[in-house]
């Protein structure tokens, strides 16, 4: 059985959506997941820490792909709790106890 993953892209750090969404694809291969949603934030997103783990939690996604640390913006550490956070240079595995699929 596949192990889900969600994409994130914050438009506030990179305009470039396409080659974005190719390198969350990358990662997915990469890290034997399948990418079952990509989710793109902005500025005017309501509640993006709130957003982006009720998209996890919905896709029971264990790993949140993004192009670089600046996509996750300032909850890193929020979203840590609930999946393993994966840019191209680094990962940080989820830290908490809490999970979002149960």
């Amino acid at each position: 059985m596949p192990i889900n993953a969600i994409g994130l892209i914050n438009l506030e750090h990179s305009p470039a959506e396409p080659a974005d969404h190719l390198v969350i694809t990358a990662l997915a291969r990469a890290h034997g997941f399948h990418l079952a949603h990509t989710l793109t934030v902005d500025a005017d997103t309501y509640m993006p820490t709130a957003l982006i783990v009720g998209t996890a939690r919905k896709h029971h996604a264990r790993a949140i792909l993004a192009p670089t640390l600046g996509h996750f913006g300032a909850s890193p550490k929020a979203l840590a709790l609930t999946c393993t956070l994966i840019v191209p240079d680094r990962t940080i595995p989820a830290s908490g106890s809490w999970n979002p699929n149960h």
